[in-house]
């Protein structure tokens, strides 16, 4: 059961909560007035209210297990918002040591005018900071987590930009690549390559590397790989765009394409695959 004094502080912080959190927002502004702009992106009045009104309401019901759900619920809806509005973790966590200082210091003057024993007040301070440690962990791991997240769904929509399939004909599609080709893109190369190839029933794959700049044995290792796996599924690549200094390089590496089918420019390719371009940009059959 709670103690006469805990109960009190929770019903106090409760009644008091609006006040409390304008005073914790003017004293964080005046102490830092950049990062107060930045947090206001996501720290709105509510959520702070929000937060005081549990850690009075745990104080009344001495509920630690269930109260720390929430708090823990709390904390990670808090990081998943910094993280979409670009807060970094330790501007977002800035405001909560004005908070902690602030509910103790409202405590501590109601604790002299009861005149309660001081292990009462101790008893206060330790339930409650073990709720702000937990809004801490919680933010914190929820606040890496979908960082995370979002990196790699921005970074797997980016490769799905970077590895365009564009259809020509009902046979005949091109990828063009442009910039460096590291492992991660290599494999969405050939993922992408080897599923629009088969959904598209392809007869040719016209690989353009007019937009690559570098080259080197493991790129020229990914290539075959890729040339290696459409012919599996009946697709015939075909390399175009090698620009001047690339193919000084591949001689250079000692690198042979001689088993791969390579032209030079996009209109050798499309030949190669019976096509042609028209001067309005048309492709036609040969």
């Amino acid at each position: 059961m709670p103690s006469k004094f805990m109960q009190k502080a929770g019903e106090r912080l409760v009644e008091e909560k609006d006040r409390l959190v304008k005073d914790v927002r003017e004293a964080f502004y005046q102490k830092h007035e950049k990062a107060s702009q930045e947090l206001s992106k996501v720290e709105s009045k509510d959520y702070l209210v929000e937060l005081l009104h549990r850690i009075g309401q745990t104080l009344i019901e001495m509920n630690e297990s269930g109260e720390k759900v929430y708090i823990e619920e709390w904390a990670k809806r808090f990081g998943r918002l910094a993280v979409e509005s670009g807060v970094s973790v330790d501007r977002a966590m800035l405001v909560l040591p004005f908070l902690r200082k602030e509910i103790y210091n409202f405590i501590r003057k109601d604790f002299k005018q009861m005149n309660m024993p001081l292990e009462d007040y101790f008893y206060v301070a330790d339930v409650i900071n073990p709720m702000f440690d937990q809004v801490v962990y919680s933010f914190t791991q929820t606040y890496v987590e979908y960082n995370e997240q979002t990196f790699k769904q921005a970074r797997e929509e980016l490769m799905e930009l970077s590895v365009p399939v564009v259809p020509l004909t009902k046979e005949v599609a091109i990828l063009p690549v442009i910039g460096t080709i590291d492992t991660y893109r290599s494999k969405e190369l050939l993922e992408k390559s080897l599923n629009r190839g088969r959904e598209l029933e392809l007869s040719y794959l016209i690989v353009d590397l007019s937009g690559v700049h570098v080259i080197d044995t493991a790129i020229a290792h990914n290539l075959f790989q890729l040339n290696d796996a459409l012919k599996i599924i009946g697709v015939t690549a075909v390399i175009s765009g090698l620009r001047p200094e690339l193919v000084q390089t591949i001689v250079n590496l000692g690198i042979s394409f001689k088993h791969m089918k390579v032209v030079s420019n996009l209109e050798q390719a499309l030949q190669l695959t019976g096509l042609k371009i028209k001067e309005n940009g048309q492709v036609l059959k040969l």
